[in-house]
């Protein structure tokens, strides 16, 4: 009995067995995943090798590897032509070792060669990459041993990006200002880690060098101008012995290059020009056919001076010609063609929300303004009393209006704009009434704030208060040392601040020119948070 049971069990294990055999052909599934990067095992040559005269590299790793845009991460210093191509495993055939192939190429005498893979470089299934993998030798009895370090930070936010590139330009007879647009360069490195930005660039010969740093969005070790990000010394760098300093680069997205493209006629009575680059000094000007007498038109610039909106008054043609004036000269034309545009009502909206006792009510519209009739218009206060006002149109655009008013504490404003109060450039007026009712808070309500710059020298100063979301809510302009920055009647809340260290005196924060040499305009935060309490007064040296 004992038997013929110990025979059923062994049976019965037997049948488990096969079918679960059979169900599982191949590589067991599930399992914990492998973010563990490939581990170099044996390198031959050995890894910063000297006297360096064969023919092939080879590296083998504790695991299966792949590549991940190793033509767009690969940097080879010196640079040696197509050497991608000869780089194995490909991706049909993914295996342990890496092979160079360095036959019939002619590499130069007593040169430390870097191979800087970058992150392309990881295991075969999760794809983990090795950071910044390189392998180095050199065809002289010495690795050259120089470097380059620093920070990074970005020239106007606070934080910085972790996919920021650092390079050094050889600076000899070939490189000039456009070498950044066009070659990779001769050495480079990405940031030590994710939350830090710090930098360091090793192994580098002796030699004058251009140093740069990219938030490189296409990957292709090349300066894309209004793309990447940008930071470069002002300076070459002399190296010929090692080099304590730490440099700090400050990155900037700089304007796009100068580029004219074709107009369009998106509504009656107007021709939009999209153009890159445009300087303070340059122009559009209409030259054919010309403006009929009696006829307006007008030239507005959006605030970026990359987008021309020239509005004109009706007449009938087929197109309009324009000339744009570059760096002193004529450099290009536009041919806009007239279609048949979109009929686009004329409108205005009141878009202030809250009334704050130093304020305005703006009202805008989506055309410029041609005229203003403020009988169309009521202010009136809680008491029913109509209250005087001043308008004032934006000249910028035309198309924002500033309604300003002796502003009263714990008052009430009601708003009425009739259509007849505003007519477009087309003189059209809007069909609707326009109504609003505002209230005031309370002096009480509001904190003071004022600021006393005592650690600065440098002037002018624009110091700015920052909301939450990094929002300007007031600033203050400072010429010369000595005065402070005063906020006044500030709503209750947490705030920032924030000094721009206007060097020109525009009133503006400047970014980075790199044909010009021009740096980003300097800014810092004060790190701490103000809390502006009502009926306060509060004063920081900052």
């Amino acid at each position: 009995m004992k038997k013929k049971t110990f025979y059923f069990l062994l049976a019965v294990g037997a049948a488990i067995w096969g079918v679960h055999s059979c169900a599982s052909v191949g590589a067991p599934v599930g399992g914990v995943s492998d973010f563990d990067p490939p581990v170099p095992q044996v390198y031959s040559p050995e890894n910063y090798a000297t006297n360096f005269q064969g023919d092939k590299i080879t590296v083998t790793f504790d695991e299966r590897i792949k590549y991940k845009d190793l033509s767009k991460q690969l940097v080879v210093s010196p640079p040696i032509k197509d050497i991608v191509m000869r780089i194995k495993p490909t991706a049909v055939l993914p295996t342990r070792r890496m092979e160079i192939d360095l036959s019939g190429i002619e590499l130069l005498p007593n040169t430390t060669y870097t191979f800087n893979f970058g992150n392309s470089v990881g295991d075969n299934h999760e794809g983990a990459a090795i950071p910044n993998f390189k392998y180095v030798f050199s065809t002289g009895p010495k690795i050259d041993s120089l470097t380059v370090g620093g920070v990074v930070e970005d020239a106007f936010e606070e934080a910085f990006d972790p996919n920021t590139v650092v390079m050094l330009y050889r600076v000899d007879t070939t490189f000039n200002d456009s070498t950044i647009y066009k070659e990779r360069p001769m050495y480079f490195t990405r940031l030590a880690h994710e939350r830090d930005s710090t930098f360091l660039i090793e192994n580098i010969a002796p030699g004058t060098y251009q140093l740069v740093a990219l938030v490189d969005e296409a990957s292709n070790m090349t300066y894309d101008q209004g793309k990447d990000k940008i930071a470069f010394f002002p300076r070459y760098i002399e190296l010929s012995e090692p080099d304590p300093r730490g440099y700090r680069l400050r990155l900037a997205l700089g304007k796009r290059p100068y580029k004219v493209y074709q107009g369009t006629n998106p509504q009656k009575g107007l021709i939009q020009m999209a153009i890159d680059g445009l300087e303070p000094q340059d122009s559009v000007l209409r030259i054919f056919p010309p403006l009929p007498e009696g006829a307006k038109d007008y030239y507005l610039f959006y605030p970026e001076r990359d987008t021309l909106q020239y509005w004109y008054t009706e007449e009938k043609v087929d197109s309009i010609l324009f000339a744009v004036k570059h760096n002193g000269k004529i450099s290009d034309t536009i041919n806009a063609k007239i279609r048949k545009p979109a009929e686009v009502k004329f409108t205005r909206a009141i878009t202030s929300k809250n009334l704050e006792l130093d304020g305005k009510v703006e009202i805008q519209t989506n055309k410029p303004v041609g005229a203003l009739d403020p009988a169309y218009i009521l202010l009136m206060d809680k008491d029913s009393i109509p209250r005087p006002f001043r308008l004032k149109i934006d000249s910028t655009s035309l198309r924002k209006i500033d309604m300003e008013f002796s502003i009263a504490p714990e008052n009430q404003y009601s708003i009425t704009i009739l259509p007849q109060a505003t007519r477009s450039i087309l003189d059209e007026v809007p069909e609707d009434t326009a109504f609003v009712q505002l209230k005031t808070r309370s002096v009480d309500d509001y904190g003071n704030l004022t600021v006393n710059p005592v650690s600065f020298s440098q002037y002018p100063l624009l110091i700015q208060l920052l909301d939450a979301g990094k929002k300007v809510v007031k600033e203050v302009s400072l010429g010369k040392a000595g005065e402070k920055a005063v906020f006044r009647l500030v709503p209750p809340g947490e705030y920032r601040l924030r000094v721009i260290f206007d060097a020109n005196g525009n009133g503006r924060w400047d970014t980075v020119d790199y044909m010009k040499k021009q740096q980003p305009e300097r800014v810092m935060y004060l790190e701490d948070k103000i809390t502006v309490r009502a009926m306060w007064d509060e004063e920081l040296d900052w």
